[in-house]
């Protein structure tokens, strides 16, 4: 039974590529993800942030108001715009998901064997049952969760994160890449 355990922990830490979502890449695709009068904040392609409401909007360049005084930003000149708001409920569904899920296989898992039962089937109901619990906790949680989102990336790649279990030479773990270069 343990050796069931020891796979399903495998499979669910399968090496997975997670990119961020769909960025506006020019000023015309960020006029469907702002409005007037919302507040943003700009990091010029010196790296200075400048946070302020949006005044105007056009294809070429972007005006804040900044402290009552206009401020106008060519889009040459804005690597990135944030806006706050609500965190994505499906990452904090699938992190709890996979968390329960394999907590709570590896628990019934463990269960059933010192019990002398060792039934797989019951492994996997149990892992699916508290990966549901999970995944509503993890949506709780990302409910109450607000911050600064990317909203608009100048030219250049995306940023990925990369995760993979790592079991080599005697080694167990877990190596995690993340790649923010443009």
């Amino acid at each position: 039974m343990l050796h069931v355990a020891r796979i399903a922990v495998l499979v669910v830490m399968v090496a997975t590529t997670a990119e961020a979502q769909e960025l506006a890449g020019t000023f015309d695709q960020l006029r469907v993800l702002v409005k007037s009068g919302e507040t943003l904040t700009v990091t010029d392609t010196a790296g200075a942030r400048i946070r302020g409401k949006l005044s105007q909007l056009s294809s070429s360049s972007l005006v804040l108001n900044v402290s009552g005084t206009d401020r106008e930003f060519q889009s040459t000149q804005v690597d990135r715009i944030e806006k706050r708001g609500p965190d994505s409920l499906k990452n904090g569904a699938l992190t709890g998901f996979v968390i329960g899920g394999v907590l709570g296989g590896v628990a019934i898992a463990a269960l059933t064997e010192a019990s002398g039962s060792g039934s797989a089937g019951a492994a996997v109901l149990g892992g699916l049952i508290y990966g549901g619990v999970g995944a509503g906790i993890g949506v709780g949680v990302d409910a109450l969760i607000e911050g600064q989102h990317v909203i608009y990336a100048g030219s250049g790649s995306p940023r990925t994160v990369t995760i993979a279990p790592v079991f080599s030479g005697g080694r167990k773990g877990v190596l995690m890449t993340l790649r923010l270069s443009r």
